[in-house]
């Protein structure tokens, strides 16, 4: 925990993870505390965000249903509006691309990739050099295999290593990661990093809650992440998110 003088900053930007931070992973439910919260800080005029690992089809409905402007998808290899605008898009390079499925085809472990119109799984196209891709992701139960591929990986300048969770690994191209994207919104918005709260659970979250003004941790999150977070809020299934936003935002408590 990182510790300082945060009490102070007005807040005008909340970037939300969605998995482990909002919602239950792979659900859509949202709970009417964290709801009402949202709601009462976008009242106030504070813009609020979604930044997650996930594509914009499987968050547009959290982003409707929150009524957010911005979605910050593929650990920000996407921006994209509600209303369907593409903002920014940053895909992987083609010998990127190479070396990861070189690495990738000597494991048997479930796979995801992420292109620019579709999610595949476990096995790739024949023609997968044609396409557009935006993020790979692997989850590895066995910990030998998973730390020996993200040994490679880690090798590797061209790619952003980070995960959702303890079992899985994520890859986007170098430099691409949701505080970058948050980066260019905010040249957009015309306001600065001093002024966002950024809330999160994994590694993936970990460049934003360090970018942050404040950076809170869930009280689920992982450890390295809870290490350089300002604060810990409560876990995201007692309503993390509200107890947060009530905090620095709305000076609930």
């Amino acid at each position: 925990m990182r510790g300082g003088f945060f009490l102070s900053k007005e807040i005008k930007l909340i970037a939300l993870d969605l998995d482990g931070t909002l919602v239950k992973y792979g659900e859509d439910l949202i709970s009417k505390e964290n709801l009402m919260a949202i709601k009462s800080a976008q009242d106030a005029g504070v813009e609020v965000v979604i930044a997650t690992g996930r594509s914009r089809t499987t968050s547009l409905k959290l982003g409707q249903q929150l009524g957010v402007r911005y979605m910050i998808n593929v650990n920000g290899g996407e921006i994209w509006t509600t209303e369907g605008e593409l903002l920014h898009r940053h895909p992987l390079d083609r010998e990127t691309v190479k070396q990861i499925i070189k690495i990738q085809s000597q494991y048997s472990v479930y796979s995801w990739f992420v292109s620019a119109d579709q999610i595949i799984r476990n096995e790739l196209p024949v023609d997968y050099l044609d396409k557009e891709w935006l993020k790979f992701g692997f989850n590895v139960e066995d910990d030998h295999v998973r730390n020996e591929m993200i040994r490679l990986f880690s090798q590797m300048d061209s790619v952003e290593l980070s995960n959702s969770s303890l079992t899985n690994m994520e890859l986007n191209p170098k430099g691409v990661h949701k505080a970058s994207a948050i980066e260019h919104l905010l040249d957009k918005l015309a306001l600065s990093f001093d002024q966002v709260m950024a809330v999160g659970d994994s590694i993936n979250d970990l460049k934003m809650i360090e970018a942050a003004g404040i950076g809170v941790a869930m009280g689920n999150a992982q450890d390295t992440v809870k290490e350089v977070a300002d604060w810990e809020t409560v876990s995201y299934d007692v309503n993390g998110v509200a107890v947060a936003i009530e905090k620095f935002v709305l000076g609930s408590n």
